[in-house]
């Protein structure tokens, strides 16, 4: 007979093998005797409870490592629901449930769906949860319903709050502001608490909404995100016991919430229905690359809307680096008829188009200057698409410029304090939750769409909004922001449904706003304004670790932001300035007409490679085999695995820094263990070996020179 224990080893054995096949393996199980609710996603298990009429969450982590099963008897009973209305808790004997109900809105996925009243105030509170496919991700989105004949203030309302189990636990975010991006920070999770957040408007400037925690003692790897593209606050906890010195017997708490306007309350209308932002979460008994792994196929299969357009992702060229705002068409012609011949397959014309004398200003008035382009944009877009290459346009639809006549028209459509449009750097922005703002963005972008036979639009964001906003008084109703957020965010879905073969970026002075909420509504992003190839390295580190590689878009520009390359350099450090963007899409922007031809020719060679390898990028497991290098100064070696779940196929990617031996080993992940590969090194075969000896013997890499770089793909043996 077999142990309780033994039972859940076979059990997560089997949600493995199912999490193998399609993404078919989520389910919800209703245990009516134990009064549970059991999801199961991919290997791992979130299992809720009414406990004496109090929903609390029973177990949440690999399904191999439940204990006690099904039998109703958890060692931990953990609160489902936190949060204060009119001075009400909203957890607790406070919410009785009054319905529960499931459903599959698509292959893979299951839905449970919790509505829960309250004893004393008229509100709702429906909790759905979602198990998405075999990726091992869960999601919880709260909805709140004003029942009553009066508004009700929503002190607190948390999108997720977690519960998790005793022990020592390792904390890990990321952080970062202009140009710095992306940064993983690792430190002990002592006692006491730890706070995140933002309240600059930008939700990733400064940290991001994204946390992962390991518990060192029974090695289970948590990891959650919020997505949510307005200002956010998250907090963790680990709390001392009744002995003071002992930090292990109280669990640790992690929560994450919008962040309403003033950092006050939410005021909700009599009948009114408020959604929060949706939670994402998931665990592993594997390490960090194992948990976000499983998010990153979350986010590939079920939120980052598919482009056929964008995949297998293309190579860009960008105008901006060589000529920052000044663009004009005999300069663009020169620079297309180079980014062509490289292999370029989108030619992006960047700020600068439209402007008399400050871009900046002067944006909203997005007619072509008549000095620049004499016979408008259309001239240039013929010519790139004679060439072969899709043409792009950048714009910033949020904001108006203080100089422009947009501004001098329609100064009302912008958000305000005080009685007067908030100014910040040069412009203000509007306000998208106003149907006349999205009336007028809709008509620019199917101007410009049309008349310029447009592929691509990179939309950029370059304010910090803040927190504060009219009306501001007694009865503010404190979701401001998060109105415009959410009104942005369809309105980016109906310029997609409008023109589905064009190829939406998102762009905020670099990454400054990029998240799960916002990259569920366009196609790829802009890493980072910083495109030094050194400092490049930390940033497509850091980016591969809370997203999928495709959407992570970043260019060489070359030895300096003007686009200028160093032609006495040597071959090994251009070929380093290349590949260091390589690490999701890829792109240039740099004065491309002044390269001598040994350069001209590294960079086809360069765009030919990432050519043969971006499909496995673009759908990859990623493996960082090294720790994230210093985003100044990074010294040892970084590499980057990329492995395809679709055929097995890997693609190593290895840089040598500075004050680094010329030799290093790398054990490979994620391949079969059995089988034969093939084994590439900048396109030339070099070696085969089996799986099993790439994992545990590893493959050595050398490189002669400092600041070099190279690429090996490695190929299942037919």
């Amino acid at each position: 007979m077999r142990t309780r224990s033994q039972v859940w080893q076979i059990v997560g054995s089997l949600f493995w093998l199912l999490g193998s096949m399609e993404a078919v393996a989520a389910g919800i199980e209703h245990n009516v005797a134990h009064k549970t609710w059991t999801l199961t996603s991919g290997a791992e298990m979130y299992q809720l409870a009414d406990r004496d009429g109090v929903l609390s969450v029973d177990y949440f982590g690999p399904a191999a490592g439940a204990p006690n099963g099904a039998s109703g008897t958890p060692t931990l009973v953990r609160q489902e629901l936190v949060g204060e209305a009119e001075g009400q808790t909203l957890s607790g004997n406070a919410m009785r449930l009054v319905d529960e109900k499931t459903n599959s809105p698509a292959s893979g996925v299951q839905v449970l769906t919790l509505t829960l009243r309250h004893k004393r105030l008229p509100l709702d509170i429906v909790a759905q949860y979602t198990a998405w496919g075999d990726t091992g991700v869960f999601t919880r989105e709260i909805t709140l319903k004003n029942t009553g004949d009066a508004a009700i203030e929503v002190a607190s309302a948390l999108s997720l709050s977690l519960e998790l189990p005793r022990g020592g636990y390792t904390l890990r975010h990321l952080y970062g502001e202009w140009g710095e991006e992306h940064q993983l920070a690792t430190e002990t999770l002592n006692g006491g608490g730890r706070s995140f957040g933002s309240a600059s408007g930008r939700s990733t400037n400064g940290f991001a909404p994204w946390i992962s925690l390991r518990n060192e003692d029974d090695k289970t790897e948590y990891l959650a995100e919020l997505a949510w593209s307005g200002n956010w606050d998250m907090r963790v906890s680990r709390q001392p016991g009744t002995e003071p010195s002992v930090l292990r017997e109280q669990p640790v708490m992690l929560s994450m919430a919008m962040h309403w306007d003033f950092g006050g309350s939410l005021n909700l209308a009599r009948g009114a229905t408020y959604i929060l932002p949706k939670a994402a979460f998931t665990a592993s008994s594997g390490d960090l690359d194992d948990v976000t792994n499983q998010m990153h196929s979350y986010q590939r299969q079920f939120v980052f809307p598919q482009s056929h357009a964008n995949r297998p992702p293309l190579v860009q060229f960008n105008s901006w680096y060589p000529f920052q705002g000044k663009a004009s068409l005999g300069d663009m012609e020169r620079l297309a008829d180079v980014a062509s011949t490289l292999g370029a397959e989108v030619f992006v014309l960047d700020a600068g188009w439209y402007n008399h004398t400050d871009w900046s200003k002067e944006l909203g008035d997005y007619e072509p200057d008549p000095h620049a382009f004499p016979h408008g944009l259309e001239e240039l877009s013929e010519y790139v698409r004679a060439r072969k290459m899709k043409f792009g346009l950048w714009m910033e639809i949020e904001n108006i410029g203080l100089e422009s006549t947009m501004f001098q028209k329609h100064s009302d459509w912008c958000l305000a304090y005080n009685g007067a449009p908030i100014r910040q750097a040069n412009r203000c922005q509007l306000d998208f939750s106003k149907p006349e703002v999205r009336a007028w963005a809709t008509a620019t972008v199917d101007r410009l769409v049309n008349k310029y036979k447009l592929s691509w639009i990179k939309i950029d964001y370059n304010i910090d909004i803040g927190d504060r906003f009219d009306p501001h008084g007694k009865n503010r109703p404190g979701d401001v922001l998060a109105q415009h957020v959410k009104h942005y965010y369809a309105w980016l879905d109906t310029i997609r449904a409008a023109h589905p073969d064009l190829i939406i970026e998102n762009c905020s002075s670099g990454a400054l706003r990029m998240d799960t909420g916002m990259l569920a509504h366009t196609h790829t992003n802009w890493l980072s304004d910083n495109v030094d190839p050194i400092e490049s390295l930390q940033l497509g580190f850091g980016c591969t670790i809370q997203f999928s590689p495709e959407v992570c878009n970043h260019w060489m520009v070359g030895d300096n932001d003007r686009g200028l390359v160093d032609l006495k350099k040597t071959p090994g450090w251009w070929d380093f300035m290349f590949r260091a963007p390589m690490n999701g899409q890829f792109g240039i922007s740099s004065r491309v007409f002044d390269w001598n031809q040994p350069l001209k020719e590294r960079a086809a060679e360069n765009i030919v490679l990432y050519k043969q390898v971006r499909q496995t990028i673009a759908g990859a497991d990623v493996y960082h085999l090294t720790a994230e290098p210093a985003h100044r100064n990074p010294t040892g070696w970084m590499a980057i695995e990329y492995v395809s779940p679709a055929n097995g196929d890997s693609v190593l990617m290895a840089y040598r820094l500075g004050t680094s031996s010329a030799e290093n080993v790398f054990h490979l992940r994620g391949l079969d263990e059995q089988a034969m590969y093939d084994i590439s090194e900048d396109g030339r075969i070099v070696m085969h070996a089996v799986g099993s000896k790439l994992a545990k013997e590893g493959l050595p890499v050398r490189l002669g020179d400092e600041w070099n770089a190279t690429v090996f793909q490695i190929k299942k043996h037919l």
